[in-house]
C-alpha cells in the first residue's frame, strides 16, 4: 500500500505555501498527498448567521433560516474544492492530490480525525500559513496527540 501526507493549509490566500515541498515528501513515499485546508472561524461571522436565521425562524421562515446556516458552509466547501483543483494542477502526476478536507474550530482534533479515517498517512507537513499572525499551533499538543512524524515549515526571514 502507497502512504500518504498529510499536508495542512490555511484554506485563504496562502493555501499553497509548502506545497511543493508536499509534493516532494509525497514522491519519497511513494504515495499520495491529502490536503486539509483550516478555516478560523470567526465567532462574530457565526453570532451574525445564528441571530439572522433566529430572527427569520421566529417569523416562520423555517426553510430560510436553514437557508442562511448551510450558506457558509457551502460557500467554504465549494472553495475548497477550487482550491484542491488548483493544486492538482500544479502535480506533475495527476493522481498525486488524494482528497481534501475542511475543517474549522480544534485544528489539533481536526488532524487527528483525517488520521484515524485515513490509515495511510505516514506523515503531517504544516504550512507555513498555519503560523502567521502568531496564532501558532501548540506544538506541544501536536506531539501529544498526534503519532506520526511532524514536519513544519515557516517562512524564510527577509533581509531588510
Amino acid at each position: 500500500m502507497k502512504g500518504r501526507v498529510l499536508f495542512v493549509t490555511k484554506e485563504g490566500e496562502d493555501f499553497r505555501d509548502g506545497f511543493s515541498y508536499a509534493m516532494e515528501l509525497s514522491r519519497i513515499v511513494n504515495g499520495g498527498i491529502f490536503v486539509l485546508f483550516y478555516h478560523e472561524e470567526k465567532a462574530i461571522d457565526r453570532f451574525e448567521d445564528e441571530m439572522a436565521a433566529a430572527a427569520l425562524a421566529e417569523s416562520g421562515g423555517l426553510e430560510a433560516a436553514e437557508q442562511v446556516l448551510n450558506e457558509r458552509r457551502l460557500a467554504l466547501k465549494a472553495a475548497a474544492c477550487n482550491k484542491a483543483a488548483q493544486l492538482r494542477q500544479q502535480c506533475p502526476d495527476p493522481e498525486m492530490l488524494v482528497d481534501h478536507r475542511i475543517a474549522s474550530g480544534d485544528l489539533v482534533a481536526a488532524i487527528r480525525g483525517v488520521l484515524q479515517d485515513k490509515s495511510s498517512i505516514e506523515m503531517v507537513i504544516l504550512s507555513p500559513s498555519l503560523m502567521d499572525n502568531g496564532k501558532a499551533i501548540s506544538l506541544k499538543k501536536l506531539k501529544k496527540y498526534i503519532t506520526r512524524p511532524i514536519v513544519t515549515m515557516s517562512r524564510p526571514a527577509s533581509a531588510q
